[in-house]
This record gives structure tokens, C-alpha cells and sequence, in this order.
């Protein structure tokens, strides 16, 4: 703390006495008296042990300038004090001046003054150490540079970055051309930035080290620099007010359900109120640092497929200023518009390449290396085709292995690794958010905290099972401690060297220190996420009481595993100096080699045993069938069974990889000191190292093989599913009246009795009058030919019919109603206005083509060959006859209410009947067409009901030939066929795509001819 004094400096006391002294002389000195000048001082310590650390990607930025700021009430960036290592040691710093206020400025200045120029590593690592009294918002910026120092970007973009300048020399990074490929370096200017909020220490602090372990840091923070973090950086500054946690959490998840979408953003759950907590992952250099998970992917996919685009520097721009504006895609402005649109097809491409990488073998990724690239350039050149797929090979290899190494760094594996790449690829098939979308609400804060909760829960889960392993560790810790200290002799001095170099070889295995301080990162991001949701709600509190209970916990686990790591180095410390103790080089360097050849074949008879275990799930994965629905099942959880094998057999191998490479090293220590049979070890370790590479293959073939399977299976599976409810609707559609002929017979015969008793009344010449047909016995008749009008009843059976007509150009347009029987006692009634005038207008205007159908309820169209009135309608010729009919239709089983229409087109010799509405709980469509040829009819009969399966029943055919068809739904977002269907004398046969052979008999289908 800084400490201020106000005092006298000796020059000053000098001046006083002189002055004091000549006072005494005579007035005729012509001394002037000088007020004493009086100066401040302020002095004070301070250690910097707050660590605030991070990598900087989009890939990884290497030798880049780190610059530190801290920001103003106004939200401008100030200097701030910092370091680049944590304080051992408080530093001194004193300065004068003439004002409290400007000593006080000046201490501050000579802290800042002392900043170190910072770098990131060739990872985009950094630390920086702040001071223990800083708390507010750290901003920071890295910057590469395209001229002017070793800054440089790798190119993590499936596609390329770009071409060079000049052409590179080849090495094992570049392959000597001048395209920027997958996996490269190159110069270019970029910065990217982050806003970190430091909270205040408290007094009794957990003692959570930093990432390194050091125990000179109080408190440690992760903070990423990425992309996201840019866009959120560039809006807290651009915002001109404070800075503080809940304006990071907003600005975050702002900005990545404006450029992400909703659906993405609940991926990002344990990161959402703080993006620098995750997502600096280098796709083509994963270090196993932070865990693959669904959003960190998610992270890795967007940053990436930015890369690749043309500027990256144009990309932030506009999605800083669409977010801004409250929309990145379909941004009012066409340029921000097509910035959104092309980082669509990007990203899209990018989640296409991962999931085979992920899935596949290199010759698929590098056919969806070729797919991205002729998406990524509609029109490409033959050269530049050429040129890409000269090149796809080595990036598709290039791409394997990153993968390989993010499994084998434990970033994931194989399994997850999949699984992820293709739920990823889902979430992104529709990026960012239009309208509505943009703004989230309570759904998704409730979505958002069960996906926290489930986060946490696993993170938990994974402690658990840390903090067992820790114990381990701890116990075998002490039995190696037990053989050292008092205990250690001559003659046990080799046997503990060979102990402690085999703790430490597991110690580096297990990586104990990362997989804690991954744990309790993720911890401060839960805890910052869930603090954003009781901002909103005090309904999230046990959301946030879980997560910094987990915060807790796995700060005690960061302080185990250093103090551990610690112990572990005294006793590497203790073994080294054994050796020259007891003069025991040769003696203990043999027994390493022995001992660590001797994990080496544990690891082999492990591998071995996950090889027999994945060959045989895979087979018996293979030989699943997948033709009934009980068998798919089966064969889904037998191809999941040979999934997981598969990656265990690679994590297997993994391990016998590294014990391999270990105990080679003991091996070529012990061949040094010309120990004997050194070089049979190393011999017999190679070959070994051999095999292993063959078995790693053979785990990575089976893996996709048994991917695939399963992937096969859940598509049978979700098929069958649907065929179930396939199978449900035809069933449903076969027992409806509706769609048998009684209701289209029913309106068709009122059609001809309608058209029969007219043409009855024409003959009569009467303009107006009642009677009984003599044509139709049992109908009564009432009508006007003057009105157009007509009434008919039927004493015997009750039904009734009435009309209005009029006529219209080369149209007689009839308005109808009516009361109908069809057989086994179905009531048919054709629905019409409440008065004959409504209706006829409606009808008049339907024929006129300004109303549709939807807006009237039943009419009869006659058109003519020419125009007609009452004079000339006896000598006209019908050309085109059209019924459209609003009906409702109870049969005792299934009630219907819709449209009836029917056309008949005497031209042609064609027509259609069209039947829409809704029967029982099934909302369908049936649509015929038929056409009279000089040989036979044909026809065509579609039924779709409108569901979200959207089950269609098509049928096509003639009379000799036979009708056939497909019953078709919607799986996967696309039509598929699920069966073949058969007309048959007496109904319909279907043949699903599940063997089952199923006929709906007494099924007769519209019949076309009425």
C-alpha cells in the first residue's frame, strides 16, 4: 500500500535556517524574504500476485505483443501496473513532488513505468501479474504484425488463410507453395482483444495457485483472447460507461446469440456471463488444455471458418456493427447482410470437414475438403480445382493427426470427439438470430440453467473421480517417500531411483495438475454464468450455489495436486542425489529400463485385451440386421457397444504409446552407460513401438467402421419409428367412409338429380311452378325460372336440395345447399350461406376468380362453349364443369367437415376431385385425377394428411397395367418412401419397408368416373 508523509528534505531545512539567520541583520540589507518551498512524498510497496493468463487464437498467435490497459468509469482504456512473473518479493517505490496528489501520480507512474513488454508463446500463451490492490476490468490486447517483428498467426482454417507473398522454404510446417494451408504460419495484421473483471481478493482466500503452480499467486484468472472476447471487448469499450461482471455477461451473451443463434448459445452454457473462460482452441495444434466439449467446439468451428474468409478485419467490423444495430444476419445493410451469409456457408463447410474428420478416414475428409472448397468458390478455375486437390491429400492428413493428437493430449475422445462433431454440426446449420430471436427470454434462461446444471454435474462427476485419483497418487506418494529419507541404502538406492523415476513417469500420464485447474476454470465460468442467471431470477440461486460449491472443491483439488507435484519434485530432487550418494548410476538406470519395459508390456496385454474386445463387439455390430424395429434396437446398442470399444481401444493404445516412449528414454539412458543388453531392450522396445503404431491404426479403422454402424442404426431406428406411425394412419384412412365412395357418390348423384330436374324444367317451358319429377319420382320440386331458383325435397328419405343461379358471361353459376343420404345411412349435408342471395354473390365471385375457395361454401360452375342467358342455354355446350362444396359428412364412425370440389373437363376428357377437411383426428388431403384416353382410363389418386410426418399415399396407374405407388413421410427433414403400395379388387395392399406385407380391404377409393 502506498504510504504518504509530509516532511521537510534536507535541501529544504538548509535554505530555512540561511533565510532564518539573515533575518537578524538591518533592514537596509535589502534581504528579500523566500517563502519555504515545501514538498510531498509518497512511498509505498507492492507485490503483483494477481495472474491472469490465457491463450490468444485464431489459430494461435505466436511472438505477439500483449498490451495491458485497465478501464475508466467511462469504459477508456487507462495504463496499468503489471508484471510477467508474481512477485517473490514486495517492490520499493518513493517519488516526490510538489502536491500530495502529484506524489501519489507519480508512484503509480514509476509502477507502470517498470511494465515488461510481454509476448505470447508459440501457443498464444501469456501471463500477466497485476497488482494485489487491482480490481475492475483488465483489458487486453494482442497483436500480430504483418512487417516489423516474429509475430506470427497459424492458419487453422480447413480452406487456407490465403496465399504468400512470397513462397516459404519447405519444412515440416510448409510444403514450399504459396498457398497458406491448414496447420501454417504466416504474417498478418490482427489484433484481438478480451475484458477481464478482477474481484476484489478476499481476505481468506482459498490458496488456489495459478496455472503453473506458483505459490506466489494469490489468485489466479483465465482470460482467453478470441474472437467472441474481440466482439464483446469492442462493445464494452464502444458502450462509454463502467465495466463490470454483469456488462461482460450481457455483452457476451449478446453477442453470441447474435452471431451464433440461441441453440449455439446453449452450448456455450458454462461459458455464457464470461467467454474468456474457454474457446481458445487451435484446431490444427490441440494441446488437450481445455476439454473439446459441444461449445468449445462450437468456439473452435466459428473461429476457424472466419479465418478463412477473405478479411478478418472486415468480418469483426460488420458483426460489431450488425450486433450494435440489434441484427448481424439479414442486417438492414446489404454489406453487414452479406457478411452474415457468407460466414453461414463457412462455418457450414467447416462443421462438414470436422465431422469427417471426426467420423472418417482421410479419404473422406479430404472429399469434404473438396466439397468446402467448390462451396467456398461457386466458380472455381480449372487451375485452382486442380491446384486444391493436389493439395487436399496432405491437409486431409494434416487434419487426421491434429485430431489424433487432440485424443491423445485428452481433449477427448474418439467417442465424444464424434458425437460432439456432429451435434455441433446441427447447431450451426442456422447461425445468428432475425426478429424476435435476438431478444432471449425466460425459456431460454430456463433452457440455459438446465444446461448449466448439467455442466456442473458432470464437472462434479469428473472431480469426483479426480479427487480419487489424487488419493491414489497421495498413497503412492508415500510408499515411494517411505523408501527414501532414513530409510534409503546402498543396497535399496537403485530400487528407489527406479520408483520415483516410474511415479513420475505416471504423474506425467495421469497429468493430475491440468485436469484440476481445467476443472476449476470451468468452475469460474459456471459460477460467472449462474450469477448472470440470479440477475435474473433468484429462482437460479441453486444453480449458483452448486457451482461455487464445485468452485470450492476443486480448489482444494489445484492445492493437492501442486502440493503433490511439489513432493514429487523433492523426491526426483532425493533420487538424483542417491545416485552420486551411493554411486548406483549403472545399477539404477538398469533397473528404470526393466521397470519401465516392464509397464510397457503392462500397457501392450491392456492394449491387447481392448483389441479383442473391439474386434469382437465389432463384429457382432456387423452381423445386427436392421429390418424390424426390435432389430434395429439391437443392432444400435451393439454398434454403441462396438463405438465406445473402438475409442477404448485407441485411448489403449495411447497409453501404451507413451510408456513405450518412456521407458525407450530409460532404455537409451542405460545404452549411455554401455549398460549390457541395452540395445536388446531398445531393439526389443522398438518393434514393440511398431506394432503399437499398427494397432493405433487398427483402432482408428474399427472406430469408423463402427461409427458408421451405428449411425446406420439410429437411421433404421428413427425410420421404424416413423414407419410406426405410418403404418397407424393408412390403418386410420382405411376405416374412414369418407374416403370410400359414399361421399363423393352422394354429392355426384345430387350433381346429376340437380342437373336431371332442370333440364327436366326447361323442357317444361314454364317460367315458375311446383310438381313432382318425372325423372326422379320421389323428388318434389319448387322453382322460378324468372329467380333462377329451385327447391327439391325428398318425402321418403328427408333430404332436400336448393339452389340459386345465375348467369354469368359464358358461366351458369349455381349456389347450392343440401340435405343428402348416402349408404348405410350416412348423412351428407352440403353447407351454404343463411340466404340464397349470400350465397349466389359468393359463388358469382368464386367463378370470377376474386375469392377462393376457402371463402364460400358450395357451388356448381357449368361453363359454356360461348355466352349463355335463359335464351340460348338449351342449344350451348358444356365445356367445363366445377363443383366446389363445403361438407360435412356423418357416417357413425368418423364424422368429416371440408371441401368437396370436383372437375370435369369435357375438352379434355379429364377432371379431378379434390377432398379436404378434417375426419376424426386426421386432417388430410385426397387429390384424383383421371384422364379418358381412346384405350382406358388412368388416373392418379394422392392422399396426404397434414401432420408433421407428412404421411402421402400416391397412387398412379390403369386398368391393364394396374395402379401402384408409395406411401412416403417425412424423415430427416425429407420425404422418404416407406412402403410400396398396390390397388386390389377389393382394396389396397402395402408393402412396408419392413418386410410387413399389410391389406386394407373394402377400401374403394374415390371413384373418378362419377
Amino acid at each position: 500500500m502506498v504510504k504518504r508523509t509530509i516532511k521537510f528534505t534536507p535541501i529544504a531545512a538548509s535554505v530555512a535556517l540561511t533565510l532564518g539567520l539573515t533575518a537578524c541583520g538591518s533592514d537596509n540589507d535589502r534581504n528579500i524574504p523566500v517563502t519555504p518551498v515545501e514538498s510531498f512524498t509518497a512511498a509505498g510497496d507492492a507485490q503483483f500476485n494477481i495472474e491472469v493468463t490465457g491463450k490468444a487464437v485464431k489459430g494461435s498467435m505466436k511472438n505477439a505483443v500483449v498490451t495491458v490497459m485497465t478501464l475508466d468509469a467511462s469504459g477508456q482504456s487507462v495504463p496499468v501496473a503489471f508484471r510477467s512473473a508474481a512477485s517473490a518479493e514486495a517492490e520499493s517505490f518513493s517519488e516526490e513532488a510538489l502536491s500530495q496528489s502529484a506524489a501519489d501520480a507519480a508512484v503509480e507512474a514509476s509502477k507502470i513505468a517498470a511494465n515488461p513488454e510481454v509476448l505470447t508463446d508459440e501457443s498464444g500463451r501469456y501471463s500477466i501479474y497485476l497488482d494485489d490492490d487491482f480490481t475492475g476490468p483488465v483489458y487486453i490486447t494482442v497483436k500480430t504484425s504483418a512487417e516489423g517483428d516474429d509475430s506470427f498467426l497459424r492458419c487453422d482454417a480447413y480452406v487456407g488463410c490465403g496465399d504468400y507473398d512470397v513462397a516459404p522454404e519447405e519444412d515440416d510446417v510448409n510444403d514450399g507453395d504459396t498457398a497458406i494451408e491448414f496447420g501454417e504460419w504466416y504474417k498478418t495484421d490482427l489484433e484481438l482483444s478480451v475484458v477481464k473483471f478482477v474481484p476484489a481478493v478476499e481476505a481468506d482466500t482459498s490458496g488456489v495457485s495459478g496455472s503453473a503452480g506458483d505459490a506466489n499467486v494469490e489468485a489466479s484468472y483465465k482470460a482467453n483472447v478470441t474472437f467472441l472476447t474481440s466482439l464483446v471487448a469492442a462493445l464494452l469499450l464502444d458502450s462509454g460507461s463502467s465495466v463490470d461482471e454483469d456488462a461482460i455477461a450481457k455483452a457476451s451473451l449478446d453477442t453470441v446469440v447474435q452471431v451464433m443463434g440461441q441453440d449455439a448459445a446453449l452450448l456455450l452454457s458454462a461459458i455464457i456471463g464470461d467467454l474468456s473462460n474457454g474457446g481458445a482452441v487451435d484446431l490444427s495444434d490441440v494441446d488437450g488444455e481445455e476439454e473439446l466439449t459441444d461449445g468449445i467446439l462450437a468456439i473452435a468451428q466459428l473461429s476457424s471458418s472466419i479465418q478463412g474468409l477473405p478479411s478478418i478485419g472486415d468480418v469483426m467490423s460488420s458483426i460489431k456493427a450488425g450486433i450494435k444495430s440489434g441484427q448481424f444476419k439479414g442486417n438492414a445493410d446489404a454489406s453487414i447482410a452479406a457478411i452474415a451469409t457468407m460466414l453461414q456457408t463457412a462455418i457450414t463447410n467447416t462443421a462438414n470437414v470436422f465431422v469427417a474428420i471426426a467420423t472418417g478416414t482421410e479419404d473422406d475428409i479430404k472429399t469434404a475438403l473438396e466439397a468446402a472448397f467448390a462451396a467456398k468458390i461457386p466458380a472455381p478455375t480449372a487451375g485452382e480445382i486442380v491446384a486444391f486437390a493436389a493439395n487436399s491429400a496432405d491437409v486431409a492428413k494434416k487434419a487426421k493427426a491434429a485430431k489424433d493428437k487432440a485424443v491423445k493430449n485428452g481433449a477427448a475422445t474418439d467417442a465424444s470427439l464424434a458425437a460432439a462433431a456432429v451435434k455441433v454440426k446441427k447447431a450451426l446449420e442456422v447461425i445468428g438470430c432475425t426478429g424476435a430471436e435476438c431478444t432471449v427470454g425466460d425459456d431460454f434462461y430456463t433452457a440455459l440453467a438446465a444446461a448449466l446444471t448439467v455442466e456442473v454435474t458432470a464437472s462434479q462427476t469428473a472431480l469426483t473421480a479426480l479427487e480419487m485419483s489424487i488419493e491414489t497418487a497421495q498413497s503412492s506418494l508415500a510408499d515411494v517417500q517411505a523408501m527414501g529419507g532414513d530409510a534409503l541404502t546402498a543396497d535399496n538406492a537403485a530400487a528407489f531411483v527406479s520408483a520415483v523415476t516410474l511415479l513420475k513417469n505416471e504423474a506425467t500420464t495421469a497429468d493430475l495438475t491440468a485436469k484440476a485447474d481445467s476443472i476449476f476454470v470451468k468452475s469460474q465460468g459456471y459460477v460467472t454464468a449462474a450469477k448472470a442467471l440470479v440477475t435474473q431470477s433468484s429462482d437460479y440461486q441453486q444453480v449458483l450455489d452448486s457451482a461455487t460449491s464445485l468452485q470450492t472443491d476443486a480448489s482444494v483439488a489445484v492445492t493437492d495436486t501442486a502440493a503433490y507435484d511439489a513432493a514429487l519434485a523433492a523426491l526426483v530432487a532425493e533420487a538424483e542425489a542417491a545416485i552420486t550418494e551411493f554411486d548406483v548410476a549403472l545399477a539404477a538406470a538398469k533397473l528404470v529400463a526393466e521397470d519401465t519395459a516392464d509397464v510397457a508390456d503392462e500397457k501392450k496385454s491392456v492394449a491387447d485385451t481392448a483389441e479383442a474386445a473391439s474386434t469382437s463387439a465389432l463384429a457382432n455390430a456387423e452381423n445386427a440386421m436392421v429390418d424390424t424395429a426390435a432389430n434395429a434396437t439391437e443392432a444400435l446398442e451393439l454398434a454403441m457397444t462396438a463405438v465406445t470399444a473402438a475409442s477404448d481401444f485407441a485411448a489403449a493404445v495411447d497409453a501404451l504409446e507413451i510408456a513405450i516412449e518412456q521407458a525407450l528414454v530409460a532404455a537409451n539412458a542405460y545404452l549411455e552407460l554401455e549398460g549390457e543388453g541395452a540395445q536388446a531392450m531398445i531393439d526389443a522396445l522398438t518393434a514393440m513401438q511398431t506394432a503399437a503404431v499398427a494397432q493405433g491404426e487398427l483402432a482408428s479403422e474399427q472406430f469408423v467402421t463402427a461409427y458408421n454402424l451405428q449411425l446406420a442404426a439410429e437411421t433404421a431406428v428413427a425410420k421404424l419409428e416413423v414407419l410406426t406411425s405410418v403404418k397407424a394412419t393408412s390403418e386410420s384412412l382405411s376405416t374412414m367412409t369418407v374416403l370410400t365412395g359414399t361421399g363423393a357418390d352422394a354429392v355426384a348423384d345430387a350433381a346429376d338429380i340437380l342437373a336431371d330436374v332442370i333440364d327436366e324444367l326447361a323442357e317444361m317451358g314454364n317460367n315458375s311452378g311446383t310438381g313432382t319429377s318425372t325423372r326422379n319420382a320421389d323428388w318434389d320440386y319448387t322453382y322460378s325460372l324468372d329467380d333462377l331458383t329451385l327447391m327439391l325435397s325428398n318425402a321418403t328419405t328427408g333430404e332436400m336440395i336448393n339452389a340459386a343461379a345465375s348467369y354469368e358471361g359464358d358461366k351458369l353459376v349455381v349456389a347450392w345447399g343440401a340435405t343428402l343420404k348416402g349408404e348405410n345411412d350416412v348423412s351428407v349435408e352440403l353447407v351454404t350461406a343463411a340466404t340464397q342471395t349470400q350465397a349466389l354473390t359468393d359463388c358469382v365471385d368464386f367463378a370470377a376468380g376474386t375469392i377462393d375457395a376457402t371463402q364460400i361454401d358450395s357451388c356448381l360452375v357449368f361453363t359454356f362453349d360461348g355466352a349463355v342467358t335463359a335464351d340460348n342455354v338449351d342449344d350451348a355446350e358444356i365445356i367445363m364443369t366445377e363443383t366446389a362444396n363445403h361438407v360435412e359428412i356423418m357416417d357413425g364412425d368418423s364424422g368429416f367437415t371440408g371441401m368437396l370440389s370436383i372437375t370435369a373437363d369435357d375438352a379434355t376428357d379429364s377432371g379431378s376431385i379434390t377432398l379436404e377437411g378434417v375426419s376424426g383426428d386426421v386432417d388430410f388431403k385426397v387429390m384424383t385425377t383421371y384422364l379418358d384416353s381412346d384405350m382406358e382410363e388412368a388416373s392418379a389418386l394422392t392422399i396426404t394428411v397434414n401432420n408433421a410426418m407428412g404421411y402421402t399415399l400416391s397412387i398412379t396407374g390403369n386398368e391393364s397395367a394396374g395402379y401402384t405407388g408409395d406411401v412416403m413421410a417425412m424423415y430427416n427433414e425429407m420425404m422418404m418412401s416407406f412402403g410400396t403400395a398396390a390397388k386390389t379388387t377389393n382394396g389396397l395392399s402395402i408393402t412396408y419397408i419392413d418386410g410387413d406385407v399389410v391389406d386394407y380391404t373394402d377400401v374403394d377409393l374415390i371413384d373418378s368416373s362419377k
